[in-house]
């Protein structure tokens, strides 16, 4: 048999749920649909030069959008993990996006 004070944790647990999940559910949707352009010119990808600045804007990208992975700056190893492995999948994704030989060249060497 339930007492009262089941009954209230229960309640207080359901509630702190939800009010967590409408909380955190605005941020993961601004995080999964945060968008930095990139612009180049299909020539820059003629000349190597061209290719290193092109590979190097998309890495200044990636960590603009996943943020440093500095532990002095993020405070915590696990934040640093975090950025770092958000930089990484978010660099490879830009890369294989970009569909580009050279550019994958330098990106997976």
């Amino acid at each position: 048999m339930k007492t009262p004070l089941d009954t209230f944790s229960i309640r207080n647990t359901m509630l702190v749920a939800a009010a967590i999940s409408a909380l955190a559910l605005p941020l993961v949707s601004y995080a999964s649909s945060k968008n930095i352009p990139v612009s180049f010119e299909k020539s820059e990808l003629n000349s190597v030069s061209g290719q290193k600045r092109v590979y190097k804007r998309l890495q200044d990208a990636s960590r603009e959008l996943c943020g440093s992975a500095n532990i002095n700056i993020t405070g915590s190893m696990q934040r640093s993990r975090a950025n770092q492995e958000c930089y990484e999948g978010t660099l490879t994704a830009a890369v294989n996006r970009l569909d580009n030989s050279a550019i994958r060249a330098l990106h997976f060497n």
